[in-house]
């Protein structure tokens, strides 16, 4: 692609190929265009404190999404309302339904409503 380098910025324009890792404050798509990474393996996004530890980390590989944060949140589309959070000590989910298949069981907040409660045989 065709590239630009300023004093304080790198501009790309078409495609691009880097061999090392890139230390970058900001990646940004024109407004009409999408941002697209490709790896054969994974992309991983690493975030780190002010000492350079790491503190978080999204790991999108072929066999699934993983992140390992303090905190996990899914957002609603608009960002608006929160679906699920997890922290190592607890997980909420504000949805209409969903499925629990934790050894340690479940905690309910409010009324729960089912045709068959059973337990394990």
């Amino acid at each position: 692609g065709n590239l630009q380098l300023n004093h304080d910025s790198l501009h790309l324009e078409g495609v691009g190929e880097f061999q090392m890792p890139l230390y970058v404050s900001e990646i940004q798509s024109r407004r009409d265009s999408l941002l697209i990474l490709r790896s054969e393996k994974n992309v991983t996004v690493n975030a780190r404190n002010h000492e350079g530890q790491l503190t978080g980390q999204l790991t999108v590989g072929p066999e699934g999404v993983e992140a390992q944060c303090q905190r996990l949140e899914v957002r609603s589309r608009d960002g608006g309302r929160l679906l699920f959070s997890a922290t190592e000590d607890e997980v909420t989910m504000t949805t209409e339904k969903f499925t629990v298949t934790g050894s340690e069981g479940a905690v309910f907040g409010h009324s729960v409503e089912t045709p068959l409660i059973q337990a394990p045989t």
